[in-house]
């Protein structure tokens, strides 16, 4: 069985492949998904997934997300939010992507734009997206 095929079997529910993509977009946003994104991301797939993905195995869930990138943002955005079917899901794919925009200490308009973008395609309110990164933030370990 190929990596990627593993990768499917691994995801069970759409839920938590609408959870894992949002949080691979936000790494994406700024075309750069560095080391920090990446043990961020693949800590979180793990956790997810309850350990049916080994973090050996994050690679097929890679390479499946960037195939469905091609389709565009605004597509994968309204099929990521009709995944999620409570508003407590919505809030969590957000806080995921909060998590990973902040993974490597900066956020870039890119990842600013994006977060804005996932907030309103899952219909959270402006206040309450500010409230979610807020508290992301609280939970960052301080550098020095």
């Amino acid at each position: 069985m190929s990596t990627i095929d593993e990768a499917k079997k691994a995801l069970t529910t759409p839920k938590m492949e609408a959870l894992i993509e949002a949080m691979y977009i936000a790494a994406n946003a700024d075309e750069d998904f560095g080391p920090k994104e990446r043990e961020q991301f693949v800590s979180n797939v793990v956790g997810i997934c309850q350990g049916s993905i080994k973090p050996e195995e994050v690679k097929g869930v890679l390479l499946k997300l960037k195939g469905k990138a091609k389709e565009g943002r605004d597509v994968r955005l309204k099929s990521i939010a009709g995944r999620l079917p409570s508003k407590a899901d919505k809030e969590h794919a957000f806080a995921l992507a909060c998590n990973m925009a902040l993974a490597d200490g900066v956020v870039l308009d890119e990842e600013k734009q994006f977060t804005d973008e996932l907030a309103k395609a899952l219909g959270i309110e402006d206040t309450r997206a500010h409230d979610i990164l807020e508290e992301i933030r609280s939970l960052e370990p301080d550098e020095g």
